[in-house]
């Protein structure tokens, strides 16, 4: 039972492929076998139609769907594929006049293979040299829509394997972007030989652990990146002395909420990178609010001097970075602002439930 289900989970597409082509000459034959062939007809007249059907127009089709099409006509060796198509428009209706000569040994005076008589020979001919070319039309039309779904198929792979490596690319800029400044904030503690260090050490332990092992998931508990936002606040109020430098408010019922990893963390760093005055309690101010979405926003004071470098610095990779994230996880379903006062700068980040 696991073989056939794992070996269909492989062949999904050719099994897909094989049963619309039994389907459509199901159709096709039901078609000539119940409407042009007399009703009164017996079964084995019927089936010998049939097959005299599938003799001639089988091949055709297959040949223009596998061959005829894609190296000729695609490969635009376009005079020989007109050639080849007058030649079988040509020799069709013979074939065809030819099995209905041999039926008729067998079933005479059976219309419509009385049909056949002299008179009417070019009547019949041009009637089989337009059912000939239909038979290529179908081939071109069938081999073109799957062709289409299949281009299609490969085109949304390869922009979904575009998504991903690009995914993993910023957020293997985020890893040493984090690691660096807090191993410096570390070397700084251990040089002033702070009693810090070693707590801020297991802190930076527990930050890597979660961003090597966890950070690949698509998405995370909420309550886990809160819970890594939480020591990153930590280790920099270690770095700085200072308590309560962030004021981190949340509002509302966490529960099984899910959020992209690596998501919340960059505005704090933001903040703490280009913010003025943070040996104070409050110098940031977050606010995390869990509701039908997710409100999220960080406020930290500018200096009152120097403005426009500070825009332009608060403008930096950190944040592109974040921005161009949200844009391929959470496409249409998030709202990024930054705005910039005379001495605070403030990002919000308002995002949709990603299912």
């Amino acid at each position: 039972m696991l073989s056939t289900k794992k070996w269909l989970e492989k062949n999904y597409r050719t099994v897909v492929i094989v049963f619309i082509h039994v389907l459509a000459w199901g159709l096709y034959l039901g078609f000539y076998g119940f409407s042009y062939v007399q009703r009164n007809m017996d079964g084995n007249f019927r089936l010998l139609f049939v097959l005299s059907v599938i003799i001639t127009d089988g091949p055709i089709f297959y040949y223009y769907y596998l061959r005829g099409i894609p190296r000729l006509l695609v490969g635009k060796k376009v005079w020989k594929f007109l050639l080849i198509t007058i030649a079988i428009v040509a020799i069709y209706p013979l074939a065809r006049y030819g099995l209905d000569l041999y039926f008729i040994e067998f079933y005479k005076q059976v219309a419509p293979l009385t049909n056949l008589a002299p008179t009417d020979f070019w009547v019949v001919y041009s009637i089989r040299a337009l059912a000939a070319l239909f038979v290529i039309a179908v081939a071109g039309i069938g081999k073109f829509t799957f062709d289409w779904f299949e281009n299609s198929r490969i085109r949304r792979e390869l922009e979904n394997q575009n998504l991903i490596s690009e995914l993993a690319f910023l957020k293997s800029q985020i890893n040493p972007h984090f690691l660096f400044n807090t191993l410096n904030n570390i070397h700084t503690l251990a040089y002033k030989k702070a009693a810090g260090a070693p707590e801020a050490i297991m802190k930076l332990s527990e930050l890597m652990r979660y961003m090597i092992y966890e950070s690949d998931m698509s998405f995370v508990p909420l309550a886990k990146e809160i819970q890594h936002l939480k020591r990153f606040i930590d280790l920099q109020e270690l770095r700085f002395k200072q308590k309560e430098i962030v004021n981190l408010e949340i509002i509302g019922e966490i529960g099984t909420r899910e959020i992209a990893p690596l998501l919340l963390l960059p505005f704090i760093e933001n903040a703490f990178k280009h913010g003025y005055d943070l040996n104070r309690k409050g110098a940031i101010r977050a606010k995390l609010i869990v509701g039908k979405e997710i409100v999220y926003q960080v406020e930290n004071r500018l200096p009152d001097h120097n403005q426009a470098i500070q825009k332009d610095q608060v403008g930096g990779i950190g944040l592109e970075n974040v921005k161009r994230r949200l844009e391929l996880i959470y496409p249409k379903k998030h709202t990024f602002t930054a705005e910039e006062s005379s001495n605070h700068f403030t990002v919000s980040l308002t995002l949709e439930d990603h299912g």
